[in-house]
């Protein structure tokens, strides 16, 4: 599983925001920032991929709900076009394409900023997205990373078929719809979880292998990780619910409340996610040690069962003259080394019985 300190440095490098990495001679040229315009009334719905900003000024005044998704952050001058438009303030924009911001409410002027995190598996590894949304009077925008997928393909479908009512509720309905979705994303994820340590636990009490401990560790980890995206996102919906924010209604209000008791609600699968983590790790060293202890029990009964062999032939090992009254018994004897046999075979099966009816030879299950 990779390192999050090593995701970490490849984000800022990507972002630009690490001094220490030398750039290259020849950087490959960047993609263009895509602009992915939705603009709805209450019986149309137009989606176009914009070419010019100008088309973004026209889609301004045209619609009442405009939907603007920006697509990557490698295209700065884009960016700030967007910017000069729709009003956004320097600081304002620098948060929303900032890899690592915390998740916020903030309000400016005319705007509210909300950033949060989208979560999703890379491989066997959890990564959360971080996803800036601007609210204004008419108007939701919405940036992302180029390497982040879609996560918002619900709420277009339900635009593309008109199930939104956005002609009619205005965009905090629209803000609402994607805030739910980035809070619906994380169900499937702790339902990976639940399932990854469902296998866990078998694996814990039929077969603990060296690396058992570590998958439980990152499991722990990536817990750790959601609950950190998690726990302040819940505030920023506590606040959009609970408070007088610009431009959200009171029907808005109730889409963040529900979405607020959902979140509550993975909070809740996270921590028992975690605390299953922490009986896991106790069930592997409790499987651990029983299964030195059965290791040790064998070996126990072995050397147990061959001490009194090894008194037997050790005793009849010593060299005595054979001449002396006080000579030892059965040394003379025809049939004295069958004997020594027999009497150490008997020993031998009452031990083994004794210790069977003691049930230390049975199998600890």
């Amino acid at each position: 599983m990779a390192s999050r300190k090593h995701r970490r440095r490849r984000r800022q490098r990507r972002y630009g925001t690490t001094s220490s990495v030398a750039a290259p001679d020849r950087a490959p040229p960047a993609a263009p920032t895509v602009l992915r315009l939705t603009a709805c009334d209450g019986s149309s719905t137009h989606e176009s991929v914009v070419q010019s900003l100008q088309e973004l000024t026209i889609a301004r005044e045209k619609w009442p709900v405009v939907w603007l998704d920006v697509d990557g952050f490698e295209d700065m001058a884009a960016i700030r076009g967007v910017g000069q438009i729709f009003e956004i303030g320097e600081l304002a924009l620098e948060d929303a394409i900032t890899p690592d911001e915390r998740p916020k409410v903030e309000v400016f002027g005319h705007q509210v900023l909300m950033a949060v995190r989208m979560a999703r598996f890379e491989g066997d590894s959890i990564v959360t997205d971080p996803m800036a949304i601007f609210l204004g009077d008419r108007y939701v925008i919405t940036f992302h990373d180029r390497t982040v997928p879609d996560g918002f393909a619900s709420v277009r479908e339900r635009i593309r078929h008109g199930r939104t009512r956005l002609g009619q509720l205005g965009a905090d309905h629209l803000c609402a719809l994607l805030l739910d979705a980035v809070i619906d994303g994380y169900f499937p994820v702790l339902e990976r979880f639940g399932d990854s340590l469902e296998t866990i636990e078998e694996e814990a009490l039929d077969n603990p292998s060296r690396d058992l401990l570590g998958r439980i560790h990152d499991v722990r980890n990536d817990l750790m990780t959601l609950r950190r995206a998690l726990w302040p996102t819940r505030d920023v919906l506590h606040a959009l619910g609970r408070e007088a924010t610009a431009f959200v209604g009171e029907h808005a209000r109730q889409h963040f409340r529900d979405s607020y008791d959902h979140t509550m609600e993975l909070l809740d699968l996270t921590e028992g996610y975690r605390e299953i983590g922490s009986d896991l790790r106790d069930i592997y060293l409790a499987s651990i040690n029983n299964r030195m202890n059965d290791v040790m029990k064998v070996l126990t009964v072995i050397a147990t069962i061959f001490m009194p062999l090894t008194f037997i032939t050790g005793y009849y090992g010593m060299n005595f003259n054979t001449e002396s009254p006080w000579n030892m018994p059965l040394l003379n004897f025809r049939y004295g080394s069958l004997v020594a046999v027999g009497i150490m075979v008997v020993t031998t099966a009452g031990m083994v019985l004794f210790f069977w009816r003691r049930g230390w030879l049975r199998r600890w299950h």
